[in-house]
């Protein structure tokens, strides 16, 4: 992808932070974090989060999140101890992830990078996650080279991307294409705003392959809502009664694994 891929990336994300739309109050603000935090739990409730991220475990080691966004990760990382890096494609992110740790009263190296050139020495991180950000990355291929060559080896990768076998991409948008039109490639993007220039959606098997490199694999699935199922006038169907199927069908693909 050329260079002016990537600036289309980052100029979207920086006139759109992350779920700034949905939230009612300014950014940075604590009420803006409180109420994130509400969104993200959600999806991925504190339990879940404490497993898959592992916070506990890398106290005292280097931990580096590619996206950090407004700083949620990170800062659970931090308060368990550990030395966080965090490194956004946009200006904005990295102000919010500085102040979110402000209100925190913890320490962070935050600065403004692509996931496809990391401004850091090979072999320098206990642990690499990204969540949410490869499947709009124009190189992926370079993004997951450049991950793999800052982690240490045995160092743990932990990452999240958008499920291609998902109720959303195989049942809902499908009806929504031919309700509006839109191909299916412009509804992936929408779910992250309208503009969005990039967005792709990967099976277990194809994200296997790209992370082919990294040894003990573990590739799960998450996150199935109503509104990933159902239209409006329908979801009369709860949340909890999808928990059963989030495994096969949510929306979010995480992977993680050990640098070799």
């Amino acid at each position: 992808m050329s260079q002016l891929r990537i600036q289309e990336v980052r100029s979207f994300w920086e006139a759109n932070p992350l779920c700034a739309a949905s939230i009612p109050y300014p950014l940075g603000t604590k009420e803006y974090f409180e109420y994130y935090d509400q969104l993200r739990e959600a999806n991925e409730d504190l339990s879940f989060s404490k497993d898959l991220h592992e916070y506990a475990k890398f106290s005292d080691r280097k931990v580096l999140d590619v996206g950090s966004g407004n700083g949620y990760i990170l800062g659970n990382y931090a308060q368990h101890g550990a030395q966080v890096y965090g490194v956004d494609i946009t200006q904005i992110s990295i102000e919010l992830c500085q102040r979110r740790f402000e209100y925190l009263g913890v320490h962070g190296h935050f600065s403004v990078a692509s996931v496809e050139e990391l401004p850091f020495a090979s072999g320098v991180f206990d642990c690499v996650c990204s969540m949410g950000v490869l499947h709009h990355t124009p190189d992926i291929k370079k993004a997951i080279g450049e991950i793999s060559r800052v982690l240490k080896p045995g160092g743990r990768l932990i990452i999240m991307v958008y499920h291609r076998n998902s109720a959303l991409y195989r049942l809902k948008f499908p009806l929504m294409r031919l309700v509006t039109g839109k191909s299916l490639q412009q509804l992936v993007n929408e779910v992250d705003g309208l503009g969005n220039p990039k967005g792709i959606v990967f099976s277990k098997t194809e994200i296997k392959s790209l992370l082919n490199n990294f040894r003990d694999l573990d590739v799960f699935v998450g996150a199935l809502k109503t509104w990933m199922v159902l239209p409006k006038s329908l979801r009369f169907i709860s949340d909890g009664c999808l928990r059963r199927l989030e495994n096969y069908f949510g929306w979010f693909l995480y992977v993680k694994g050990i640098k070799p």
